[in-house]
């Protein structure tokens, strides 16, 4: 247990310096009057050297939480790959795991809005959601180990009305 705590900890220190080098990237291509205008915009004192101000604002993105958003996001992003590379039996399992209902009615809808959209959804970016065959048939099952075919979900079907 430790040694996991110990990598996580390693994976975010790294993530927090890709980020606030980012940062200083963006900082460095500012010119001073830029950076000027950027201390007092958040009350930071102006400094005598670029380096200075820039340093000052590093210092205030971390003070302010922008460092461990981004460093957030960044876990976010990584770990939905790692989400969507995983099988529909091994989802399914997380979902009872977690106690999430895997077949939810507004996620549904919104897919099938932006599939009719043509990939766009209103929020500017193309979403990437795997094709589905044209013909519409039953998925098949995936055959489980035994010992894993007790924990799997049984899910049912809708009553009609």
């Amino acid at each position: 247990y430790e040694k996991k705590c110990k990598e996580d900890m390693e994976l975010f220190d790294q993530r927090v310096a890709e980020v606030l080098a980012k940062k200083r990237e963006e900082l460095d291509v500012l010119s001073n009057q830029e950076l000027i205008d950027l201390c007092l915009e958040k009350g930071l004192k102006q400094g005598n050297a670029k380096k200075d101000r820039m340093e000052r604002l590093l210092g205030e993105v971390q003070k302010t939480g922008e460092v461990e958003a981004a460093v957030a996001a960044i876990a976010r992003k990584v770990y939905r790959k790692e989400l969507l590379a995983l099988s529909k039996a091994a989802l399914l399992k997380l979902c009872t795991k977690h106690g999430v209902d895997p077949v939810v009615k507004s996620v549904l809808v919104e897919r099938i809005m932006t599939k009719e959209n043509g990939g766009f959804d209103g929020s500017g970016e193309v979403a990437d959601e795997p094709e589905a065959s044209e013909e519409l048939k039953e998925p098949e099952d995936e055959v489980l180990p035994e010992e894993e075919q007790a924990e799997e979900p049984v899910m049912k079907k809708p009553r009609g009305r």
